[in-house]
């Protein structure tokens, strides 16, 4: 529980100072914590619900399943303006547009998903739950816990668990989950193990206190690789024109992960050709890798983050 406690006061100082310094944290800095750690809930929900494709939150597979995902974080968002909320608009604004047939998948997603978030966040938001947030999220578990077997199978019943529903609030509105004064979004709070029937509350207690540990490490993480990412990329391009897109072009590569030129391109927006030339510099300066002509390119430079207890 202390380790947990320290953690906290760790995101505490970092909401408090770097992310609340516009010198610090740029624009576009923001902007591209948020496209993370909306490619971070999108594995998350993915790993929930048993979703085996479309690992590119902007790709073309997956729509209709990608479409709910936005759809379901943007309606349970605790502030509508947030960056969150912006990252949402952008991968919209990028991604393919969903056939008609996606379309009609993506709304009995929804409609099937909106009463289950309701249903949890009613839990999470009772004034009943303890303040500390190991015991809090051990609480929600076993209470939303099915402990209906199917066919006398207690792991089946995860299929069917609130699991993602918990993960996607743990995004949309952290403060539900007690872990910090200045919650940041914390993907993969739960997983569906903790959801079967068979389960006893000492071995839940475990899993949660590390998953917690693992959330709030990485959301440390994320937050300083960031500027970490736009200072390597300033030693590397110094000089540039005040007009110059390629540091934008960095941002975005590095939120997402992997882009092609048309994708970009969208996103800016520019000419597809001009999109290729951007990502073609940060391949030149060893910031993106490309291997082969219909591959998109991929962020080529990785920022190792720690932090230690003491």
């Amino acid at each position: 529980m202390n380790t947990i406690a320290f953690r906290q006061g760790q995101i505490d100082a970092l909401a408090r100072t770097l992310l609340a310094s516009p010198a610090l944290y740029s624009a576009e800095m923001r902007h591209c914590l948020a496209l993370r750690t909306l490619v971070r809930a999108w594995s998350q929900y993915r790993e929930d619900r048993a979703i085996v494709t479309g690992a590119s939150v902007i790709g073309a597979e997956c729509a209709a399943q990608r479409d709910a995902f936005l759809t379901l974080l943007a309606a349970v968002l605790a502030d509508r303006r947030s960056d969150l909320a912006g990252a949402i608009q952008r991968v919209r604004q990028i991604a393919i547009r969903p056939l008609a047939n996606e379309a009609a998948e993506t709304a009995a997603i929804v409609d099937a998903g909106t009463a289950e978030l309701a249903a949890v966040r009613e839990v999470a938001a009772s004034p009943k739950l303890p303040s500390d947030p190991a015991a809090r999220l051990l609480t929600i578990v076993r209470v939303l816990r099915r402990s209906a077997d199917v066919e006398g199978d207690a792991v089946s019943v995860t299929a069917t668990s609130p699991c993602w529903a918990v993960n996607l609030l743990a995004v949309a509105d952290p403060a539900l989950f007690g872990l910090s004064p200045d919650p940041l979004p914390c993907p993969g709070l739960v997983r569906r193990r903790l959801f079967r029937a068979d389960r006893d509350v000492d071995r839940d207690r475990d899993d949660i206190i590390e998953l917690l540990l693992e959330a709030l490490q990485e959301t440390l993480c994320e937050v300083a690789r960031v500027p970490r990412a736009a200072g390597a990329f300033g030693e590397a391009f110094p000089g540039l024109r005040v007009n110059s897109r390629l540091f934008e072009a960095w941002m975005l590569l590095f939120g997402f992960g992997a882009m092609t030129p048309a994708q970009l391109a969208r996103a800016l927006p520019c000419t597809k050709t001009g999109a290729g030339k951007l990502l073609s510099n940060l391949k030149d300066g060893h910031f993106a890798a490309h291997h082969g002509s219909h591959e998109p390119f991929g962020c080529a430079v990785s920022f190792p983050t720690a932090f230690p207890m003491v």
